[in-house]
């Protein structure tokens, strides 16, 4: 990430560099606070849709709906195969669909970059690219 970052701000005037370097970590914090919100909500989501607590007490049912751990310790619990298999399968079922969000999101996040890209860009000097400080 830090060439990224040396990159990005290497195209810079001097005196934008400050704030070029502030938004830059103010993306960087708030999309990784918001993309681990919106995972996890898939994750949580498809999980919960998944698995089976059919014929389970509600207590036992409420400790498999919130997630896998508490699920895990039901069926080891109860001695119950079929339900070990709902979590772990629902779990996967999870995962895997957080994945493909995941690359969704990517691939979109890429496509704006391309699309919105300056037809042409500064270019950034060999040292703001190998992180050497440079003296302007």
């Amino acid at each position: 990430m830090p060439q990224a970052m040396n990159a990005g701000l290497g195209v810079l005037d001097p005196d934008r560099v400050g704030t070029g370097s502030a938004l830059l970590q103010t993306f960087r914090q708030v999309g990784g606070t918001v993309g681990v919100a919106v995972l996890g909500t898939v994750l949580n989501s498809v999980y919960r849709s998944n698995v089976d607590t059919e014929g389970l007490p509600a207590q036992a049912a409420d400790a498999v709906d919130k997630g896998v751990g508490g699920g895990l310790a039901v069926a080891e619990r109860t001695g119950s195969a079929d339900l070990l298999d709902s979590v772990r399968d629902a779990f996967l079922t999870s995962l895997n669909t957080t994945m493909w969000v995941s690359a969704a999101i990517a691939i979109v996040g890429a496509a704006l970059a391309a699309a919105l890209m300056p037809k042409r860009a500064a270019k950034a000097s060999e040292e703001a690219l190998m992180g050497i400080p440079q003296d302007r």
